[in-house]
């Protein structure tokens, strides 16, 4: 933005006004100076007083929606930014070596060279950069699970090339950007096709060398970042979890879970209440929607395909359990590609990640979250009223959630699919079950097992290996059996053994005449052909 004032000139101080934090400090000078000028005593014809405010608007909206995931914002920003630096500081193809990011003193610094290297592959691979430069350069092999200084180092010296003025810029800008408005040494980490990014979460105190990676399900220590101090570490969890200004974090309030610009989960913490300022981040479905081919490829996948569709054409309750990060919310999306386009879906969250209309935009669907004042149960209570065929829970994570979804099983919507973190099927039945004890629905424990039989048909459970592979462990089947103890069976229909899919047992008849109702006459003849 142009205005009447002369720029201090630089091209004479000594080294300081050219480190980093000088840099920030004088960029921010500069940005305050723009948006505290006060245009009316400026003495400006009406055009060019409307044009300077209209600018004036948009840089203090950018500035605002940078640094939380809103792209657009972040590249106005940056053009502005890297105008503003070959203003202030006079860089030309020269004097740009004399900057801290290109001085003598950077050029074994792994955090500058690791940006160096994410810019040359981002510039080809976009956002999957990262994933790239670590397959590419044998960076996680096996179970490795730290990315050492030496590694980036070693990397640098095969990958290096030279830059041009026009790229050193660029990097520049991004380096001020990312110290000034933007998330620090994670920004650009946190733009890519990753599963999420965590900081302030191991070392000693006084070691800020605590930022890790959560990539293709494994947790990944990026050990060359260093956040340097506590204080750049509180501006990035305060930064980061601001879009929509979700309300103030402070000792009394000492965690916020809240979404990004671009719907990532992001979860900080503070002390008192943690032992030091940490932030989480989960870029859920990073990658968009995706088809149950993509997900499962292993030998005999197709029959684990063939069973899963069928099972939601079939309107049966199935949940999908498994640990944190084996792909449970990844599945759930991709299956709503089977429910039959007429069915009008119902959503409830803790908080928004499915965003499934964003995928189904031409379909009819409601999601709901759980807010401070209105809980889960409210929510499906809700749902209820609002014409719902199929209910999808992203998480059962309390007993009241729980005892709504079995009780209303039977009378409600026409079936459900949800998440738990139950380990096995019998945990899965048990845990529901107590579920119905603690909230009084029932005070016998075998009436309540039957209640929770009778509703939840199928348990799909994932898996995830220490080296980051995910797939199905099991598909298994919940059937009533009252002259047995437990008053139900488990049986196994699709197990993982060796490094493939295996049939293990077949649906039984009452089973697929119940799912037959639900067909159309030609899926019903495709249905009745299969061997499931």
């Amino acid at each position: 933005m142009n205005d009447h004032r002369v720029e201090p000139d630089y091209r004479n101080r000594a080294d300081q006004t050219l480190d980093l934090e000088g840099m920030v400090h004088r960029v921010g000078e500069h940005v305050n100076r723009i948006l505290r000028e006060n245009l009316y005593e400026m003495n400006l014809d009406a055009g060019r007083l409307k044009r300077l405010a209209r600018q004036k608007k948009e840089l203090r909206d950018n500035l605002a929606r940078c640094g939380v995931g809103d792209d657009l914002a972040k590249a106005y920003v940056l053009e502005f930014l890297q105008e503003s630096l070959l203003k202030l500081f006079h860089l030309n193809e020269r004097t740009i070596d004399t900057v801290f990011y290109y001085r003598d003193t950077g050029r074994k610094n792994a955090e500058y060279l690791f940006d160096r290297l994410l810019f040359l592959y981002k510039k080809k691979y976009g956002p999957e950069a990262l994933g790239v430069l670590i397959r590419e350069n044998g960076l996680l092999e096996g179970t490795k699970q730290v990315i050492s200084r030496e590694d980036i180092l070693a990397v640098y010296e095969r990958r290096k090339r030279p830059f041009s003025f026009v790229e050193k810029l660029e990097l520049l800008t991004w380096k001020i950007y990312s110290a000034y408005k933007g998330l620090g040494i994670i920004d650009e980490i946190r733009d890519m096709n990753v599963d999420g990014v965590s900081g302030g979460v191991s070392g000693m105190p006084g070691d800020h060398h605590s930022v890790w990676m959560f990539y293709q399900g494994r947790s990944v220590h990026l050990a060359f970042l260093d956040f340097k101090s506590e204080r750049e570490l509180e501006r990035i969890c305060r930064s980061i979890c601001r879009f929509e200004q979700p309300g103030e974090l402070s000792r009394a309030r000492g965690y916020l879970v809240h979404e990004m610009a671009d719907h990532s989960r992001v979860v900080v913490a503070r002390p008192d209440f943690a032992e030091s300022w940490m932030f989480f981040v989960r870029k859920l479905g990073a990658g968009g929607k995706r088809d149950l081919s993509d997900l499962f490829s292993q030998p005999g996948a197709q029959k684990v395909i063939e069973l899963l569709q069928w099972l939601v054409k079939g309107c049966q309750v199935v949940g999908i359990t498994g640990m944190q990060g084996c792909g449970k919310t990844t599945l759930l999306m991709a299956l709503v590609e089977s429910i039959p386009p007429e069915y009008t879906l119902r959503v409830l969250e803790l908080a928004f990640e499915l965003h499934l209309r964003r995928w189904y935009p031409e379909r009819n669907i409601v999601t709901f979250r759980e807010t401070p004042t209105i809980d889960g149960w409210e929510g499906l209570e809700l749902q209820k009223k609002t014409d719902g065929a199929v209910s999808i829970i992203g998480e059962v994570a309390s007993a009241r959630v729980a005892a709504w979804m079995v009780e209303s099983g039977q009378v409600g919507s026409l079936f459900t699919l949800f998440t738990h973190h139950a380990k096995t099927t019998r945990a899965l039945v048990m845990s529901l079950r107590n579920s119905l004890l603690k909230e009084g629905s029932f005070s016998d424990e075998r009436v309540a097992t039957e209640q929770v039989v009778s509703v939840v048909n199928f348990d799909v459970h994932l898996h995830l290996d220490r080296e980051g592979r995910r797939y199905i462990e099991r598909i298994t089947q919940i059937r009533e059996a009252p002259e047995t103890a437990a008053g139900f069976e488990t049986v196994d229909l699709i197990t993982y053994e060796d490094g493939a899919y295996r049939q293990a047992g077949w649906l039984d008849a009452l089973t697929r005449r119940q799912m037959e109702r639900w067909l159309s006459e030609t899926e019903r003849e495709a249905f009745r052909a299969a061997d499931i």
